[in-house]
């Protein structure tokens, strides 16, 4: 395609066939490039493979389609598939098939009776478009889609080109020969649009709509598309590829010589990862989630991450809560723990040792440090010692250390006092009570 080509007409002209065929072909090219350039290609309307309840078989239901070229495909009635796909598609073995829709148009009306022309073949005033079944063994290639410069075919038998619905199972030798419809949503396409920019009617201002569009609703009524008529209505589900940018795109890093850094650092930091950019404020009336996993590195997670292979979806309210509560100390206490002196003691009046550490639960994640404290209690004496001279326990040291959603405090005593033959000590067991203060990190 090098040049369009469009008919001008002047009085006294000769007209032939060709000459209306051309006009034809100008208005069909044009139709089709606009449908070929400014759509994605794919199923308008219907054309669902089905299994009607009550009978046998896969049937097309009625719809439209706009192939590669951008051709329209009507199916006006529901297209039962039988014998005849098979033997066109010449299918031999049972399997799961492509099936293509493709555009078809075949001559019909032949000229009214003594109007023809006896030495002139395909003597036909009419193309009847319609459609055909191309049935390939799965998954099949697509077709290549043409390049802007490539000529505009109208011919099926050449261009092979057609609408992928789905896929159904083929068995010539059962009973029931086509079962199993299924619609692929990775491979099937839906018509889309192909467009820079798009604007509602009258303005692209929503300010200047008549009455002017409010985002606060000055009017004390939600608006609508079509009130004030200045917005572009989408259904039913919208998804971005990439990202988007909601009002004039705003810069997150280096700007006018000040360096600004983003912490923590976007996971998504490589242009394509689905981020979101919001130049106004944002209402919600629901809620805002964040999906926390059991790789969730501290702290920023609100809660211990999730045990592996379970993940959970926090509300914001919540989340802000959990992130306000990691930024304050946490002040912690042990149950009291009763710890008993080994009964063989060292032939001294006194000797040190080292209690079992003491974990204590705190709701931070991630610590910077610990300061901790201890206090005895309930002592309990050994009635068979011979108090000759003062016994008693005493803390000589205190350490913590910060760990993950909990503190490890140690604590080293010394015991004093008589001890009897068989080296027992004078005090068997106290209680011990540990506090932390949990910095952090």
């Amino acid at each position: 395609m090098s040049t369009i080509d469009r008919i001008r007409f002047y009085d006294g002209e000769f007209l032939r066939a060709f000459d209306f065929s051309d006009e034809q072909t100008y208005h069909m090219e044009m139709r089709r490039r606009v449908n070929r350039y400014l759509h994605l290609c794919g199923i308008v309307q219907g054309l669902t493979m089905t299994s009607p309840s009550g009978s046998d078989g896969v049937s097309i239901l009625p719809g439209m389609a706009i192939d590669g070229l951008g051709r329209e495909i009507y199916v006006y009635a529901p297209y039962t598939l039988g014998d005849s796909d098979v033997t066109t598609n010449r299918i031999t073995t049972a399997g799961t098939y492509d099936v293509w829709l493709r555009y078809q148009k075949n001559p019909a009306t032949p000229p009214s009776s003594g109007y023809g022309n006896c030495n002139q073949a395909n003597q036909y005033t009419r193309w009847v478009e319609a459609f055909s079944v191309t049935l390939l063994l799965s998954p099949s290639t697509p077709f290549t889609p043409p390049s802007f410069a490539d000529s505009d075919s109208d011919d099926p038998v050449q261009d092979q080109v057609g609408v992928l619905l789905g896929t159904v199972f083929v068995d010539p030798t059962a009973t029931v020969t086509f079962t199993h419809p299924l619609f692929d949503s990775s491979r099937c396409a839906l018509l889309g649009v192909i467009a820079q920019s798009i604007q509602a009617p009258p303005s692209w201002d929503a300010t200047q709509g008549n009455p002017p569009f409010s985002f606060l609703n000055v009017s004390g009524s939600p608006n609508s598309p079509l009130l004030p008529p200045a917005s572009l209505e989408i259904k039913p589900n919208i998804f971005a590829d990439q990202n988007l940018i909601v009002g004039t795109d705003f810069v997150l890093t280096t700007s006018g010589g000040t360096t600004v850094n983003i912490q923590p650092s976007p996971t998504n930091n490589d242009g394509v990862g689905g981020n979101v950019k919001i130049a106004g404020d944002l209402f919600v009336q629901g809620n805002i989630y964040n999906l926390f996993t059991s790789t969730t590195p501290a702290p920023t997670a609100p809660t211990l991450p999730p045990p592996p292979g379970t993940d959970l979806w926090v509300g914001i309210s919540s989340y802000v809560g959990a992130l306000v509560q990691q930024m304050m100390p946490d002040f912690v206490a042990s149950q009291p723990v009763q710890v008993f002196v080994p009964l063989t003691a060292p032939s001294a009046t006194s000797f040190s040792l080292t209690a079992p550490a003491i974990i204590i639960p705190s709701k931070l994640t991630a610590m910077s440090g610990v300061v901790a404290s201890a206090a005895i209690g309930g002592i309990q004496l050994n009635a068979n010692v011979s108090f000759a001279s003062a016994v008693g326990v005493y803390i000589t040291s205190v350490s913590a250390s910060p760990g993950i959603s909990q503190c490890t405090v140690s604590v080293s005593y010394t015991v004093t006092g008589a001890f009897l033959a068989t080296a027992q000590p004078s005090i068997l067991s106290f209680t011990l009570t540990a506090t932390a203060v949990c910095f952090p990190k």
